[in-house]
């Protein structure tokens, strides 16, 4: 079973909580990955992710009970760390040997952490950062992304995007990501003629596509995409593949993708991505 969000997991902070139900979701990702003809690469996508955004999620935090001077800081920044060590021992562990760790092992442990920690140790700092003037301006600060120039921030609110892959769970890993930085407006599509005909009748800012789409290659619609109208031929296409050969992403950009991608995902390198793409485009 997974984990479902409720109100008594709420720290009373939305920004928090937020990330908490990103963590969540991309725990149940591995839930659902079990027995996947593709689990190795959504537990590697999703191990990577939750490297990165429990990172992002625990200087979010870390920084708002600095500034309302949290006595249980350093106790706290102690739970963070064990967290972090054992997920990237699980990473290691994966990137020796892409079969030497399923979802079911990472699972117990997550679970049973998460939840623990949201439900006991992030409670003790509710009242000290709720209401506090300068503890929501100093999570914000943190970003997944790292810091832009002024005036080259990216909108995602208002990003269009169109993910293609047959494969269900990794779809919703790549959603779960793009969701955890505002982006909202994500259509999805499970093979080539869905795919597009979502293109043919909605603007989109953005395309992600998979090397392999059940039968048929990823590379047939980057190809599909440039012959088209002229709004069709400029969008930006990023194509992910489980099997990086340098002959795989030299084939994808002759073929008009903008960018490459390697499964396992890393959220921050996708996200650093999808923001140059959309610099440019606009």
């Amino acid at each position: 079973m997974g984990v479902t969000w409720s109100e008594r997991m709420s720290v009373g902070v939305p920004l928090l909580d937020s990330d908490h139900k990103t963590l969540i979701g991309l725990i149940n990702h591995l839930q659902r990955s079990i027995g996947d003809d593709e689990e190795h690469a959504s537990v590697g996508s999703v191990l990577q992710a939750l490297e990165e955004y429990a990172a992002h999620h625990f200087a979010r935090e870390e920084a708002m009970m600095d500034v309302c001077r949290y006595p249980l800081l350093s106790r706290h920044h102690g739970t963070h760390a064990e967290f972090t060590k054992k997920v990237t021992d699980l990473k290691g562990r994966y990137d020796l040997d892409r079969t030497g760790v399923r979802a079911r092992e990472c699972l117990a442990f997550l679970n049973s952490w998460l939840i623990d920690h949201i439900c006991t140790t992030d409670m003790n700092y509710r009242s000290w950062v709720i209401g506090h003037p300068g503890a929501e301006a100093a999570a914000q600060r943190v970003t997944l992304t790292g810091a832009t120039k002024k005036g080259a921030e990216v909108d995602w609110t208002q990003l269009r995007v169109l993910l293609v892959d047959d494969n269900v769970n990794f779809l919703e890993i790549l959603r779960t990501i793009l969701l955890s930085v505002g982006v909202t407006r994500i259509s999805a599509a499970h093979d080539l003629n869905a795919a597009k005909a979502v293109i043919s009748h909605e603007p989109l800012d953005l395309l992600l596509c998979d090397w392999h789409v059940g039968d048929d290659s990823g590379l047939e619609l980057v190809r599909w995409v440039r012959r088209g109208p002229p709004d069709q031929a400029r969008l930006p296409v990023v194509v992910l593949s489980g099997h990086e050969r340098m002959a795989n992403r030299d084939l994808a950009l002759l073929a008009g993708a903008d960018d490459f991608m390697e499964k396992p995902i890393s959220a921050r390198n996708l996200l650093l991505g999808v923001a140059r793409l959309a610099r440019k485009a606009a």
